[in-house]
């Protein structure tokens, strides 16, 4: 089953992603490719621990209120770490 499901997963890949997305080689410039360059990667681990917390913090309160008070802020800081403009 595994096989028919990898089998399914790579047509699908080949067939209906753009030509430039097969190209996973990291690239800084490039808007799709920048993802697989190390300094991405580490901002995105930076960003996945700052989730983290803020889950934990909500699972300490889980009131409505304080997820909006957590989440918005933590949304807004994980798109200005992973912004890539300078």
């Amino acid at each position: 089953m595994k096989v028919v499901w990898l089998m399914l997963r790579v047509w699908l890949d080949h067939h209906l992603l753009p030509v430039w997305m097969h190209d996973r080689s990291p690239e800084g410039r490039h808007p799709y490719r920048r993802q697989f360059t190390r300094r991405y990667q580490l901002k995105r681990g930076i960003v996945k621990g700052i989730w983290i917390c803020a889950g934990l913090l909500v699972l300490i309160n889980p009131v409505l209120h304080i997820l909006l008070a957590i989440a918005l802020p933590t949304t807004l800081l994980s798109f200005a770490i992973l912004d890539e403009t300078r």
